[in-house]
């Protein structure tokens, strides 16, 4: 679905997986809601043989609740009931249904329930193959989903769009062109689901695991070199798809004279042949620098001389002219001539750079003090005396109280105060 993805799955770490492990959960939880509610009540006619005809005892409401049906219904607890206990049941329908209730009969996912067998068939105890979906209530179901309601029970087997609304198909959605075993496993998951009263999904249903009943499913036709599931999972396919699509696949899977298989093999040819040339050139370039190189005397005159590297001015060779030089003979110890001895060869002294002076080093730089916030002026305090004389004492001045203002006297604080006097009585009306 995605490019690339499943190649660098084994990289993506946890946090990197989650949001596809979040989205692929919600998708399969909308997509499992999806089916178990459109399923949820035309099953009940895909269990009767002729839907015309037939009519299920007792009749079932199109309601919410489903704690009427599984085992609480005789005909669909005859349709979950073990396909090795179903003459059983059939020959007493109570004492059947009392046995799925109390778990004598427990339904199991390794026994086959018998809406999986077809209706005609008969049950062998040592070999349960026979009949084994090829019941009509699963092809019914999986057109159903598949396909369409239209289509579920049609003879046409045409997949067209226009009978299920504007909605497409999951056939044409997914590319659907044939039945394959997890799609079928899945189907016959949801009749179950359908059948029973369990109202929410869960994985486990009583003893009934849906979980291991797809796998197990999956085991029985997933298997290409058993004749037996080939020949089953074409029979699905022709009474689903129709005789013609079933055809149409098989010769799909061995046409070997089509365009495409006689492209395969040449391009699996020319492969082949690359390869070969390949390791050809290989050998060869091995054998050439594997030779043994030769002597000098056994080499071929065609060979270009080797030319000594040209000498250096200062290691030429002597001209003839000059006298040879003598040898000097060894001493009585035997001991060659000293040689004069070689100077060591001179290193040159590094240059330092000159030491600045302390002139030119810049100063370091001295943080500047804050400056000291100035005091604030007090006010002057307020003399409640009048008539004061001020005193001038340098930058201060002082007020000192004086009795004299204006040449009035003030009286004294401490002096006794008169008393006042009454008010004359006014005159007129005499007093009552």
């Amino acid at each position: 679905m995605i490019p690339g993805f499943r190649a660098t799955l084994d990289e993506l770490s946890y946090d990197e997986l989650k949001p596809y492990i979040t989205a692929i959960n919600s998708a399969m939880s909308s997509q499992r809601s999806d089916d178990f509610a459109s399923l949820k009540h035309p099953v009940l006619e895909y269990i009767l043989t002729n839907r015309n005809s037939d009519t299920l005892q007792p009749p079932i409401p199109k309601s919410s609740c489903k704690s009427n049906r599984g085992i609480n219904h005789p005909r669909l607890a005859r349709e979950l009931c073990p396909r090795k206990w179903l003459d059983k049941f059939d020959i007493d329908v109570e004492l059947g249904i009392q046995r799925l209730q109390d778990g004598t009969w427990p339904l199991l996912s390794t026994n086959w329930p018998s809406f999986l067998y077809a209706a005609e068939a008969i049950y062998d105890s040592e070999d349960p193959n026979i009949g084994l979906f090829r019941g009509h209530a699963g092809i019914r179901a999986f057109q159903h989903l598949y396909l369409g309601p239209a289509a579920a029970g049609s003879e046409e087997h045409n997949d067209d769009d226009s009978k299920h609304g504007r909605s497409k198909s999951k056939a044409t959605m997914y590319g659907l062109t044939k039945v394959t075993p997890q799609a079928w496993a899945w189907a016959m998951c949801a009749v179950w689901f359908s059948l029973s009263a369990c109202n929410s999904y869960k994985v486990c249903i009583g003893s009934f695991n849906l979980e291991d009943f797809f796998f197990a499913i999956i085991e029985t036709l997933d298997d290409p070199e058993d004749p037996w599931a080939v020949d089953t999972m074409a029979w699905i396919n022709e009474q689903v798809f129709g005789k013609q699509a079933a055809k149409a696949m098989t010769a799909a899977t061995n046409d070997t004279d089509s365009d495409l298989a006689k492209m395969r093999a040449k391009r699996a040819a020319r492969k082949q042949g690359s390869s070969s040339t390949l390791a050809t050139n290989n050998v060869v370039h091995s054998t050439v620098t594997s030779l043994p190189s030769l002597p000098a005397a056994e080499r071929p005159s065609s060979h270009a001389p080797v030319l000594s590297p040209p000498r250096l001015p200062s290691q030429a060779t002597p001209s003839t002219s000059s006298p040879p030089r003598a040898l000097t003979p060894l001493s009585d110890s035997g001991s060659f001539p000293s040689s004069p001895a070689k100077q060591p060869p001179t290193i040159p002294t590094a240059v330092l750079p000159k030491p600045v002076p302390a002139a030119h080093k810049k100063a370091k730089l001295v943080p500047r003090p804050k400056p000291v916030p100035k005091a604030k002026p007090v006010p002057k305090a307020r003399s409640k005396t009048r008539g004061s004389e001020r005193l001038s004492g340098g930058d201060t001045q002082v007020e000192e109280p004086t009795d004299k203002v204006g040449g009035a006297h003030i009286p004294d604080a401490e002096a006794p105060v008169p008393p006042k006097k009454k008010p004359a009585p006014r005159r007129g009306k005499k007093a009552a």
